[in-house]
């Protein structure tokens, strides 16, 4: 069975708008508002060391910090964001709008987060050198590979076996998910592109970046739903497999 854009689009958004999927969103956007300060300061604190002071003047929400605490808190703040990520996944694939699954927040999450962390770096080194091979690679390592977040919060996999259980997943549905991925983008990027202008345009420049960081949160949030949404239908419609099938007591992942 071929994956229904519409279908994966409108379970994304029914994911959102519930009661769990407004708690992830509170919590995205409070992140996203803490790491701009960070960010900020990080860009200062590198154009002071060019000499290039006057380009910083008028930076917003710049933290009395040196750049190592920045950086550091930058990097605390990224990995808070892959934890959130796990937990949305979690949630979003169980689909249960009204309370979070058990173990969302809790089961195997140093496991979890590591794979997460080291798959996400191969899987954009995977899609870089595709792009540098000919850009189509590129666009289909992107596709076959989205899988892997979903396979490493949900069923356990260490970040190897997510990247092959995606491929198979995925493989027959690129075009597909790439047509869907482009929409998801496009929403998304629409949403903060004219929020970023009215943003400028109409408000000071602190509460201006602070309401752009509020308007992104949304659109990461939904990508996060709609990926969920198609890992399940895609999975759904999966012949059995053992080599496919989640982890249980029995036969456990093999995680990093």
């Amino acid at each position: 069975m071929s994956l229904q854009i519409s279908s994966a689009l409108r379970s994304g958004g029914e994911k959102l708008l519930s009661r769990t999927g407004a708690i992830l969103l509170a919590a995205y956007t409070v992140l996203m508002a803490s790491l701009l300060p960070l960010s900020n300061t990080m860009v200062v604190r590198l154009y002071e060391r060019a000499g290039l002071t006057e380009a910083t003047e008028a930076m917003p929400l710049v933290l009395d910090v040196p750049l190592s605490v920045a950086v550091g808190g930058y990097l605390v703040g990224t990995l808070a964001g892959g934890y959130l990520s796990i937990v949305a996944i979690r949630t979003f694939v169980a689909g249960d709008g009204g309370q979070f699954p058990p173990g969302a927040f809790t089961r195997n999450v140093p496991l979890a987060l590591a794979n997460a962390v080291v798959g996400g770096l191969v899987y954009s080194l995977l899609i870089g050198l595709g792009t540098i091979a000919l850009v189509v690679p590129g666009i289909i390592a992107y596709v076959a590979f989205l899988f892997m977040l979903p396979y490493v919060a949900v069923e356990d996999r260490n970040f190897v076996d997510a990247l092959r259980s995606s491929y198979r997943l995925s493989k027959g549905h690129w075009l597909v998910l790439f047509v869907l991925v482009v929409i998801v983008v496009s929403v998304a990027g629409l949403l903060g592109g004219v929020g970023g202008l009215v943003s400028s345009l109409l408000l000071p420049p602190v509460v201006g970046q602070l309401a752009l960081a509020v308007l992104t949160a949304p659109g990461s949030l939904f990508s996060l739903a709609v990926i969920a949404a198609a890992f399940e239908q895609l999975r759904e419609a999966e012949p059995d497999d053992p080599a496919g099938a989640a982890p249980t007591a029995e036969t456990p992942s093999t995680p990093v």
